[in-house]
This record gives structure tokens, C-alpha cells and sequence, in this order.
């Protein structure tokens, strides 16, 4: 079965979201690997939210990443970027939702969606997802991410 994984996102009032991202089997021989896979996803994550990464979960460990809130104001954890992803072997569409998008570090076409291949911070989080996540309950089908939108409620 695969892991998962997972990223709290703290808003400006303190309020949290949860990420989780699905993920290979960790052992001893690729736990180098999916160490540095995760840090390019934390990092991609940063690109694209405003909210402050609180807490880390990876099953292996738990780390508190900051006690802080948010400082933008406009780190909403209601406002999410949903990122759409397929299983490479035919599985169907489902998501992962990222809490406090930073509205300006990514491309909007429309009212809601967002362009995965503009600018520098979602080609960032597309990259680093498909390179670590597994489509949720395999060990080993790769994702590819298929779109991205902005949802949310009481916006």
C-alpha cells in the first residue's frame, strides 16, 4: 500500500488546512531519493500558497515546521487550489487541495481555473508532485497532474 503523507497549512488567523499527498513505499534504499522529492514539493507548495507550512507528516516522522500564523492577511484556508491529477494506468481523475493560494504567483484563465504550465510556481508544484506522489491506494502508479482550479468558500 502506498503512504501518505501530509502538509498543514496555517492562515493568517491561525486556522488550519491539511494536504495530504499519496506516495511510494519508503525503505532504507530510496529513503535519500524521497527525501529530496520532498523537499522539492515543500518547496513547490511555497510557490503557490500564502498560508505558513506548520506541520509535516511523513509517517516516518512528524515535524512541527512553525508555530506561526500566516502573515498575509489573505491567507485564507476556506480559499484552496485544487490540482487534479490522473494514475498513468487509467485511473480516474481525483485531487489534492492545497490551502492559501498565492493568487499572484499563479496564472488564472477564467474566474476559477489556473494554467499548470505558466509562470514558475505551479510548473514548480506539477513537477515535484508527479516526481514523488503515487495515485492513492497503489504503491507504484505514477499521477499526472491534468489541471488546476481556485475553490474555496466564503470568499
Amino acid at each position: 500500500m502506498p503512504r501518505k503523507s501530509s502538509i498543514i497549512i496555517r492562515d493568517h488567523k491561525g486556522q488550519t488546512s491539511t494536504s495530504a499527498f499519496a506516495h511510494y513505499p519508503l525503505t532504507i534504499a530510496n529513503l535519500g531519493d524521497f527525501l529530496s522529492q520532498w523537499g522539492a514539493l515543500k518547496t513547490a507548495l511555497i510557490g503557490v500558497s500564502r498560508g505558513e507550512l506548520a506541520k509535516e507528516n511523513v509517517k516516518l516522522d512528524e515535524t512541527v515546521l512553525s508555530g506561526l500564523n500566516a502573515s498575509s492577511e489573505e491567507a485564507r484556508r476556506e480559499l484552496k487550489l485544487r490540482v487534479n491529477f490522473v494514475g498513468n494506468s487509467g485511473s480516474p481523475e481525483t485531487y489534492v487541495t492545497i490551502a492559501c493560494p498565492n493568487l499572484p504567483a499563479l496564472t488564472q484563465v477564467g474566474k476559477d481555473d489556473i494554467d499548470i504550465t505558466a509562470g514558475t510556481a505551479m510548473p514548480n508544484l506539477v513537477s515535484a508532485m508527479e516526481t514523488i506522489m503515487v495515485y492513492p491506494g497503489t504503491d507504484n502508479e505514477t499521477i499526472t497532474v491534468t489541471s488546476a482550479q481556485i475553490a474555496g468558500r466564503n470568499i
